[in-house]
C-alpha cells in the first residue's frame, strides 16, 4: 500500500513540475501524462489536469505552439483535395518542423517520461480521427485507396491513390495504327515545336486509344500498359484480341463501372476488368498468324514441302544480347499465291520474331535457309492469341 502510494505520489510531483515549468496545451499536457496517470492520451485528460493544477494560461503550448488547435486549414486542404477521390482506405504522413519536435524530446528527456507518443503521432492521429468521421474511411497501413502527405511546414498538402489495374483484349482491323506511342525524336519525350509539346513521335496509337479511355473513365493521370506480344503498325490484330495489363496511375474515380467491351475509335476492346494487381513476371502465350511472303526466285509447291520439317520443331534464337532462347511452332500450313509468293499460316510460342524467322537471321531453322530461296514478310497478321 505504501508502494503504491509513494508511486501516485511520485508522478504527481512529475506532473506538477511538467506543468510548473511549461505552458502546455490539452493536447500535449494529456499525452506526456498518460502514461504517467495509466489512462490513454487524449484532450479531455490533459484537460482535467491543467484545471486540476490551475494552469489555464492562454499563452501559446511550449511544444506544439498551438498547432492543435488550429488543425482546421490543413483539414480544409486536405478535404478540398479529395473531396472528388473514391476511396474507403487511407494513410496519412505528417511532416513537422524539426524544432516541434526537438522541444518533446527535451521534455521527454528532462522528466524522463518512457513509451510516450511523440507530437508527429499525435497530430496524426488527432487528424486522421476527424478525416475518418467526416469521410467514413478507415486508416490502414498497408497499400491504402489514398495516401495523404500533410506538411505542416509550409501548410501544404499533396494525396496519391493507390494505382488502378486493368485487364482486357484489343482488336485492331485497320492497318497503319502503330501499337506503341514513339516519343518525339528531337526531345526525347521531353516536348518540344516539333511535337506541338506532346513529346510524341505519333500521337495515334493502340496505345493512346487504351491510355486517353481509361484517363477520362477513371480521372488517372497516366496510364502504363504491359503487352502481352506486339505487331508492327502494318498488322491486323483479330480474333480474340491480343491481351494486355493496364496500370492506370492516381486514378480518382476507382469505383466506376468498366463495360466488358466497347468500340473505340481506332481498335475494339473486349473481356475488360479491374484486377486487384497483375501477374508477375513475363506470361507464355501462342500467336496464330498468317504471313504473305515474297520470294526472290520462283517458287513450287514441292519446294514448300520441305517446310513440313517446322511442325513441332524448336526456334533457336541466338541474336545479339541474347540467350539461346528454344521457342516451339505447333501447327503449319501454306499455299502458294503466285510465282514468287506464298502465305504460310502458323501456331507459335509467343516471343518468336517472326520477321527474322521468315528471312535469313541467327534464328534456326528458318524459312529462307529452309527454301535455299531468299523470303521477304510483305503482311503479317495475328489470327489469334492464345494464353
Amino acid at each position: 500500500m505504501n508502494y503504491l502510494s509513494n508511486y501516485v505520489k511520485s508522478h504527481s510531483v512529475t506532473i506538477s513540475k511538467i506543468l510548473k515549468n511549461y505552458n502546455l496545451c490539452e493536447y500535449c499536457t494529456g499525452r506526456l501524462i498518460s502514461k504517467l496517470v495509466g489512462k490513454p492520451s487524449s484532450k479531455s485528460l490533459g484537460k482535467k489536469y491543467l484545471i486540476k493544477y490551475k494552469k489555464t494560461s492562454t499563452t501559446k503550448c511550449y511544444i506544439c505552439k498551438n498547432l492543435f488547435e488550429n488543425l482546421d486549414l490543413m483539414l480544409s486542404n486536405i478535404y478540398e483535395k479529395s473531396d472528388d477521390v473514391d476511396f474507403k482506405t487511407f494513410n496519412l504522413g505528417i511532416i513537422l518542423k524539426n524544432s516541434f519536435l526537438e522541444r518533446d524530446d527535451l521534455i521527454k528527456s528532462k522528466f524522463k517520461l518512457k513509451g510516450i507518443e511523440n507530437i508527429k503521432f499525435g497530430v496524426s492521429a488527432e487528424i486522421i480521427k476527424k478525416l475518418s468521421r467526416r469521410t467514413k474511411s478507415k486508416r490502414i497501413v498497408d497499400n491504402p485507396d489514398l495516401f495523404i502527405q500533410a506538411n505542416f511546414k509550409d501548410e501544404s498538402c499533396t494525396i496519391r491513390t493507390k494505382p488502378l489495374f486493368v485487364y482486357g483484349r484489343y482488336n485492331k482491323k485497320i492497318r497503319k495504327l502503330p501499337q506503341k506511342q514513339v516519343l518525339c525524336k528531337s526531345c526525347n519525350g521531353i516536348g518540344c515545336h516539333n511535337c506541338n509539346f506532346d513529346g510524341l513521335e505519333t500521337l495515334e496509337s493502340v496505345e493512346s486509344n487504351i491510355s486517353n479511355f481509361l484517363i477520362k473513365k477513371f480521372d488517372g493521370n497516366q496510364v502504363k500498359i504491359n503487352w502481352i506480344g506486339g505487331e508492327d503498325q502494318s498488322s491486323l490484330v483479330l480474333g480474340d484480341g491480343r491481351p494486355f495489363f493496364a496500370k492506370i496511375l492516381n486514378p480518382k474515380r476507382r469505383n466506376r463501372i468498366l463495360r466488358k467491351s466497347l468500340k473505340l475509335e481506332d481498335i475494339s476492346l473486349s473481356e475488360l476488368k479491374k484486377i486487384p494487381i497483375p501477374p508477375k513476371g513475363s506470361i507464355a502465350f501462342k500467336s496464330k498468324v498468317s504471313i504473305i511472303i515474297d520470294t526472290k526466285k520462283s517458287i513450287s509447291i514441292t519446294q514448300l514441302q520441305k517446310l513440313d520439317i517446322l511442325k513441332n520443331s524448336e526456334i533457336h534464337d541466338a541474336g545479339k544480347n541474347k540467350k539461346n532462347t528454344q521457342k516451339r511452332i505447333y501447327k503449319i500450313s501454306y499455299k502458294k499465291l503466285g510465282k514468287t509468293s506464298f502465305r504460310l499460316d502458323l501456331l507459335l510460342d509467343g516471343g518468336i520474331p517472326i520477321k527474322s524467322f521468315i528471312q535469313n537471321s541467327e534464328i534456326t531453322p528458318n524459312v529462307s535457309e529452309l527454301l535455299d530461296n531468299q523470303c521477304r514478310c510483305k503482311s503479317l497478321d495475328f489470327k489469334n492469341i492464345i494464353l
